[in-house]
């Protein structure tokens, strides 16, 4: 009993190998390959022989050769310049260097000094006995004020520094003198000149040796912002130089 199931499994066996062997077989590699073009023999030329040229392979250009081989663009800032006389001729000389600029200016309030004065009395005749009293108190310097809004006051002194004029306030307070400290102040407009260029590297040492006549004035080279005008040429511009 035991010998025929080993038949059969043995059959079996045989049966699922032949079975694999013609059902499952790969398909040659060769069989897969698409067909090569023949070759022309006579279309073949060797490097060596007559008649032959070489030519070279071309390099593409750097992805960033724009980047490399350009030069940014460059702005000035000159100034500042204390008077309308100085920056005329500050434009003069960039002009002669044919360069488009434009002028700007500022004004600020400087304070030149401070006053200790006494405020307005009810008449001129008040002011001078308040004047009389003050000398008894060993305090010489002092004048009347006729000024418009400070009519009948009276100055007891200009000083440059503020720390000096609180001085003599206390002073004063010391002998029941109640006195007021005024500052003086001075407005002044500056002037700036603004220059933008296209190769700084052909300007900036012209524009850095220029003699300004003016000892506060520097010039400041900066990455122009977005959004500048720029030249066409530098060598050639127009000058369109009016002031603001």
């Amino acid at each position: 009993m035991n010998l025929k199931w080993i038949f059969a499994a043995l059959v079996l066996a045989n049966l699922g190998l032949w079975m694999w062997a013609s059902w499952y077989k790969e398909i040659p590699i060769e069989e897969t390959r698409t067909a090569r073009e023949p070759v022309a023999p006579e279309k073949m030329r060797l490097f060596n022989e007559p008649g032959v040229k070489l030519m070279p392979r071309k390099t593409p250009p750097p992805a960033n050769a724009g980047l490399t081989t350009g030069t940014a663009p460059a702005c000035f800032h000159i100034g500042p310049f204390p008077d309308i006389d100085i920056v005329a001729r500050a434009e003069t000389r960039l002009n002669e260097l044919q360069l488009t600029y434009s002028r700007r200016s500022e004004e600020t309030r400087n304070v030149t000094g401070y006053q200790v004065y006494l405020p307005p009395l009810s008449s001129q005749k008040a002011a001078e006995r308040k004047r009389q009293q003050l000398t008894r108190l060993g305090f010489k310097d002092h004048a009347l004020i006729q000024e418009g809004g400070m009519q009948n006051a009276i100055s007891l002194g200009l000083f440059t520094i503020e720390a000096n004029a609180e001085s003599r306030v206390r002073e004063l307070a010391d002998k029941k003198v109640q006195a007021r400290i005024q500052p003086f102040q001075q407005t002044r407009t500056r002037f700036w000149l603004d220059v933008a260029v296209k190769f700084p590297s052909e300007t900036a040492d012209k524009i850095k040796k220029i003699d300004w006549a003016a000892k506060d004035v520097q010039v400041q080279e900066l990455v122009c912002p977005a959004g500048t005008s720029l030249p066409p040429n530098n060598s050639q511009e127009p000058r369109e130089n009016a002031p603001n």
